[in-house]
């Protein structure tokens, strides 16, 4: 199944670099490096505030 897929996206991503100049393929790969780093931001953030809430202990 994983290979069914990766043949399917090795010829969409060809087509798109053959006929479109690769516009499709730099356009997800910008969105999905744009999601990543949102994501690698947000725990940053997330890891700087936990340090500051107290924290309980449960004995």
């Amino acid at each position: 199944m994983f290979r069914i897929l990766l043949v399917i996206a090795v010829i969409a991503i060809g087509y798109d670099a053959i006929v479109h100049q690769g516009a499709y393929t730099r356009d997800l790969w910008y969105k999905a490096v744009g999601a990543t780093e949102r994501v690698v931001d947000e725990a940053k953030r997330v890891g700087e505030r936990a340090p500051d809430e107290p924290r309980s202990q449960m004995n």
